[in-house]
């Protein structure tokens, strides 16, 4: 059984059985029904895609790099529902891992996710909640856990696959290096995806690569018995490229952008009708995975619309949170606060960053006395980021050894021309091992576009830029 879709990244895509049967359950049905990049849509009219689309588009890069790495097997056993013998199982099994990595997104994509996130977290600080709320965890589920009619789990055994090993390739917790590497690294099937398609739907070129020639840059190499992914020697510049590729497109497009203002806003509205049980809790939700999988079907961007309308619709609201679902609801965005130190700063170390966030939170006390003087209802979105925007991981000695990182799934390795085995972030002739050591810490701090008007008028924000926070 052979189905064949068009693409419109990378031209038509062929799915064998088991491909097939899974893309028409409804759990792989609803990612159609989910975002692609959130609300990014509301700058970059054209990011309407969606993670239905995303996901066969990993799934055709893993079946190219397979074949450049000579471990693909021809099509008459990939699509031969008998052929079951251990290359065409791997085989297919990446190429449904790329397929279903996403298979446990929320609504609008990590928005919605965040709310759940910090709503677990909230718990957590006060009780011990049963699962922990992340999109792998749903997915996990979902692969594990839906043995019947029209479930994933029952179609994976029905075709030969291993669920459990599927569900530990797509968390990146193999036995199996390379496959932790094709699914989960700095240059990985999935991210090749994703750059090449936002790009080409908000049409901003800062995320483009060139595919075909980092695809024929990887190579298989053998150490100590267990095959691993590497970067020819020749291709250093292409992996550099995507890289710094990469890091442009989150400073600029996903953590900086505009449409970011309006991922926070939803996921702060989410975050409020979770603590008021106006929405699905992760408990709920993992046991329609299992229960009823035409109402989990409905959890995707389309639900979190609608109990946004029904919450502007009602009579009785939250202050702050009816402020925010009109402002949602109409494209309004809030106020961004740009004054150091809670703006975007490049730093290369860790104590930098430590003094940044003392800073930063110093700054936000100041500014909440502030606000409390001008208005006590006045809200205010603080972000700081646990995590910052880095090229690679500069893999300081201090912190992990040589020879640990050599084998970790995340670092890129080189193929030199002489056999020999080298961390790109230790090759001389890669920007890397200067850029490694850089990486962006992005702050924010939103607020109502009146009181921040306010705040302007009375000449707060000038005295907050003459101020030090040391």
């Amino acid at each position: 059984m052979k189905k064949v879709i068009f693409d419109n990244i990378h031209g038509y895509i062929t799915l064998n059985q088991v491909e097939t049967r899974i893309l028409e359950t409804l759990y792989y049905q609803r990612l159609r029904w989910i975002r692609q990049l959130g609300f990014s849509f509301y700058i970059f009219p054209g990011a309407t895609h969606t993670r239905h689309a995303h996901a066969l588009g990993v799934s055709h890069v893993m079946d190219r790099i397979l074949k450049n790495l000579g471990l693909a097997v021809d099509d008459g056993r990939l699509f031969d529902p008998k052929a079951r013998d251990e290359s065409t199982t791997f085989h297919r099994m990446m190429r449904l891992a790329a397929m279903l990595h996403d298979i446990g997104t929320f609504p609008f994509s990590h928005s919605i996710e965040m709310a759940y996130i910090n709503h677990w977290r909230n718990q957590a600080s006060h009780t011990k909640p049963k699962y922990v709320a992340n999109h792998e965890v749903l997915g996990s589920h979902i692969i594990l856990h839906t043995d019947f009619e029209g479930g994933i789990t029952r179609i994976l055994k029905e075709e030969g696959i291993d669920p459990e090993e599927l569900s530990r390739i797509i968390a990146g917790r193999s036995q199996n290096l390379l496959a932790n590497q094709l699914m989960h690294a700095d240059v990985d099937a999935d991210r090749m995806d994703y750059l090449l398609r936002d790009a080409n739907h908000t049409a901003v070129k800062i995320g483009l690569f060139d595919l075909d020639f980092l695809i024929r840059a990887l190579r298989l190499h053998v150490r100590d018995g267990q095959q691993m992914l590497c970067i020819a020697e020749d291709g250093i510049n292409v992996v550099d490229s995507f890289l710094v590729a990469r890091y442009f497109w989150y400073s600029q497009i996903i953590h900086e952008g505009t449409g970011y203002k309006f991922d926070l806003l939803a996921a702060k509205i989410c975050e409020y009708f979770l603590e008021n049980n106006l929405s699905y809790s992760f408990d709920t939700l993992m046991d329609k995975v299992s229960q009823n999988p035409y109402e989990y079907f409905t959890f995707n961007d389309s639900y979190f619309m609608a109990k946004l309308h029904e919450y502007l619709a009602g009579r009785a609201r939250h202050p702050m949170i009816g402020e925010l679902s009109d402002m949602l609801a109409r494209r309004i965005p809030p106020a961004q606060v740009r004054v150091a130190p809670i703006k975007p700063t490049v730093i290369e170390n860790d104590e930098h960053r430590a003094r940044l966030i003392g800073q930063c939170h110093r700054a936000v006390e100041w500014l909440k006395a502030e606000l409390a003087a001008i208005d006590p209802q006045a809200w205010m979105i603080v972000d700081i980021p646990s995590r910052d925007v880095m090229f690679t991981r500069p893999w300081d000695s201090a912190k992990k050894d040589r020879k640990t990182a050599m084998y970790s799934r995340d670092s890129v390795k080189v193929l030199t021309r002489h056999g020999e085995l080298k961390l790109l972030v230790d090759a001389s002739g890669s920007l890397m091992k200067v850029l490694s050591h850089y990486r962006n810490f992005i702050p924010r701090v939103y607020l109502s576009p009146k009181v921040y008007a306010r705040l302007e008028k009375k000449g707060i924000l000038e005295k907050m830029r003459l101020m030090v926070w040391e």
